[in-house]
């Protein structure tokens, strides 16, 4: 079953994607420190150097549609400033829960070649990846609006009718006879490779349509809504909150130089 969180083709195209490989660089060249994107479901099945005390792995949850689907994962550290401070208090952690000293040593080779931070520097770190899982997001949920790998044409026939027809009115019956299947079977289908209901799909696809219109400062926020198909102001707030947890009014002043860029060029 596709889903916009296991969709197969998704995390590679966000990991190749101009805005993460751009950002990494820049993230890494000012801290130091080196970004990673992995799926929430392979965590368990990598390496786990927090079995140690003192380590900290920042890990940021990228969310599409309301739902983890990656995240963003700082290689280790350790607090500089914590209560593992000092190997001294980490020795006597570890003996206490049974180690011997050969294990003793090898942490404290662990310790001395990991880097340390302050806690208010490891917080500004974390600030910084969700401004950035936000935008990540957002592009993710994009890309999967494109996507059309092993879907039926029959929606991949509906996906592409209403992209083209946002503007207009849209019923579930118009789109199952244009996709060429009765309205159960569409219903059905539709659910099961997107992931989304019909109305759904309909109200996201035409948020991230707006959200382009929006950074345009000459677009008022009711041509927007119906621009985008919205036949109200009301119903465009209401379904502009529920995507983005904000209403347009509050998107377009979030948005930063940079991010408008972004959004002009079609980059993210």
């Amino acid at each position: 079953m596709n889903h916009p969180l296991n969709h197969p083709s998704l995390l590679p195209q966000l990991a190749q994607s101009d805005l993460f490989l751009k950002f990494r660089e820049a993230f890494e060249v000012a801290t130091g420190r080196h970004l990673d994107l992995q799926l929430v479901q392979d965590q368990d099945q990598k390496a786990k150097p927090d079995e140690l005390p003192f380590p900290v792995i920042l890990k940021v949850p990228v969310q599409v549609n309301g739902q983890p689907f990656a995240e963003l994962v700082l290689d280790p550290v350790r607090l500089s400033d914590g209560e593992f401070a000092s190997f001294d208090k980490v020795a006597v952690s570890l003996l206490d829960d049974g180690c011997d000293a050969a294990m003793v040593r090898r942490a404290q080779a662990v310790f001395q070649n990991m880097p340390a931070l302050p806690a208010n520097r490891l917080e500004a770190l974390r600030i910084m990846m969700q401004c950035f899982s936000t935008q990540l997001g957002d592009l993710a949920y994009r890309l999967f609006l494109q996507c059309a790998d092993n879907e039926p044409p029959a929606v991949r026939r509906a996906r592409q009718h209403i992209t083209q027809h946002l503007a207009q009115p849209l019923c579930l019956e118009e789109v199952a006879r244009h996709s060429g299947v009765s309205p159960f079977h569409f219903c059905k289908i539709f659910k099961r490779f997107t992931g989304l209901t019909f109305t759904e799909y309909v109200n996201r696809a035409r948020v991230e349509k707006a959200k382009q219109l929006l950074i345009k400062p000459q677009s008022r926020v009711t041509e927007v809504a119906y621009d985008v198909g919205f036949q109200s102001l009301s119903q465009f707030n209401r379904s502009f909150r529920r995507v983005m947890d904000q209403s347009p009014t509050e998107f377009r002043s979030s948005m930063t130089p940079a991010e408008k860029r972004h959004m002009l060029a079609g980059s993210f």
